[in-house]
């Protein structure tokens, strides 16, 4: 038997235009945990990642989280399984994007963790819906004024870059693209 995938169940979220993001949900509460608390929902934690990236980049952090609480990846539309958005990717775009997932797995309370682009993408997300956000965790957050980030030739190179390093890695060649990252890692 083939053991689970280590982000969880599959879901197939649909956004207000019509699009699909590919979303993986991982609820593997210790049953230790302890009984609920009467009256408290235990928050949803939601993870957004950096630009280019999409739900593996959490594969290190999401079951852990999910000892303790129902922990959510996705990916951007355009990145992974997600289709991509013909009306492009602005901060607004993505955050309604985010938005439409979290309307798709419940009221809340949400947490909402973001890394580098995936910073602003959670504020904006949060600042339309405070209502269901109970906690933001920025993890080396990026600025909203950084608007190379938004703009579309920077859009373009997010998704050249991974099919270059998809290309170098089936060709066995990576290693040499990040070969003085590796010569300074520990052994």
């Amino acid at each position: 038997m083939t053991p689970p995938y280590t982000q969880g169940e599959s879901a197939w979220v649909p956004t207000r235009d019509g699009r699909r993001l590919h979303a993986m949900v991982l609820d593997a509460r210790e049953p230790d945990a302890g009984p609920p608390v009467p009256g408290r929902v235990p928050p949803t934690v939601v993870f957004e990642a950096g630009v280019a990236a999409d739900r593996s980049s959490w594969a290190g952090v999401q079951p852990a989280v999910a000892r303790f609480a129902r922990a959510i990846v996705y990916d951007r539309a355009g990145l992974g399984r997600s289709a991509p958005d013909p009306a492009g990717r602005t901060l607004a775009r993505m955050a309604d994007d985010l938005g439409d997932l979290l309307d798709h797995f419940g009221p809340g309370p949400f947490v909402l963790v973001g890394h580098s682009a995936g910073g602003p993408i959670v504020r904006r997300a949060a600042a339309d819906r405070p209502d269901r956000i109970t906690g933001l965790v920025l993890v080396e957050p990026t600025d909203e004024a950084a608007d190379v980030l938004f703009s579309p030739g920077f859009r373009r190179m997010s998704r050249i870059v991974p099919r270059g390093y998809g290309l170098l890695a089936r060709l066995g060649l990576l290693h040499l693209l990040h070969r003085p990252l590796l010569r300074a890692a520990p052994a």
